[in-house]
Order: structure tokens, then sequence, then C-alpha cells
């Protein structure tokens, strides 16, 4: 019988799994968040390790990204309602060198009070296997990712929420 080339990387991540020599790739659900670091809009560099102890909701965006727009407002009313409870908000924008202005101005429209890192080479893209933008990951206090959704989140997603509160609960 000849083997479909189409479950060959199936059948060989079967393999690897079963001899415990597969990794998930960073930024999979239970395996550990990425070593990664970027600049705020005030200049400061920001490692994602120095939230440790909390849980973070990161987000990766960019301004011309449509669906990014629909679930801004959505980012911004979980940060307001579970701050007070440990959860940090962090958003990554992607976008290009020379786009602050851009950047301020869409964060000014949506009224954004959280935590936003820029990364104009988009290197979190790369480190999360990440085939666009937006991109979600909840990653609970000791670093480990315990959510991630490709796409728009809402506020109201029930596994969104659901990880959320388990993350602070266990936090």
């Amino acid at each position: 019988m000849i083997m479909s080339k189409r479950f060959f990387p199936i059948l060989l991540a079967l393999c690897l799994v079963a001899c415990g020599e597969y990794e998930a790739p960073a930024g999979s659900v239970g395996g550990e968040a990425p070593e990664y670091a970027a600049v705020s809009l005030e200049g400061d560099s920001v490692a994602l390790a120095s939230f440790r102890g909390s849980p973070v909701l990161l987000n990766v965006w960019a301004t011309w990204c449509a669906p990014c727009r629909k679930e801004m407002p959505d980012l911004q009313r979980l940060h307001e309602r579970y701050e007070a409870r440990g959860l940090r908000v962090v958003g990554v924008s992607i976008d290009a060198p020379g786009a602050d202005a851009a950047v301020h101005d869409f964060l000014a429209e949506f009224g954004i009070t959280y935590t936003i890192l820029r990364d104009p080479e988009d290197r979190i893209s790369s480190l999360l296997q990440s085939p666009g933008v937006p991109v979600t990951l909840l990653i609970d206090a000791g670093g480990i990712v315990r959510w991630r959704h490709l796409g728009p989140v809402t506020s109201e997603d029930p596994g969104l929420v659901s990880a959320i509160e388990a993350a602070l609960e266990e936090a």
C-alpha cells in the first residue's frame, strides 16, 4: 500500500509523540509561552516573562486588519472586566516600521487602555507559527498556554471566558 503524502506528516507526528520525541511548537496549547520581548509604546523593552505570576491574554494585531478592528472593543471589555482580578491584556501590533502614528490613532479611536507592544518586524508571528492575525493566546500565571484562537475573539466567547476564569482561580 502506498501512503498518501498528506497522511505522512500526521503519521510522523504520532510516531514522535509515541516515542517521546515531539515537543509542541511555542505557543501551542499546553506548551510554554515563547521567550519574547518587544518595545512598548513608551519605548521600554517588555519581556513576556515579566508578566509571570499573572494570567496574560496576548493578542497579535495590526491596524490594517479588519477582524482586528472588530475585536478591539471586546478585548478592551475583557481588560476592564478582569484587570482588578489580575488578568493582563497585552496587544502586539505588527504594523510596519514608521506606523507609530497610525497605531496611536487606532488605539485612541477604540479607547484602548491595556498594554500595547510594537513588533514591526513581526517576530511574534514566527514564534507562534501563526498564519495570520488576529491571533490570541491565554497564558496562565506559570507561563503555560491554556487557550489559543486564530481570528477575532469576543468578550462573551464561553470558551475564552471559561479559560480566563480558570486561569484567574489558579493564579
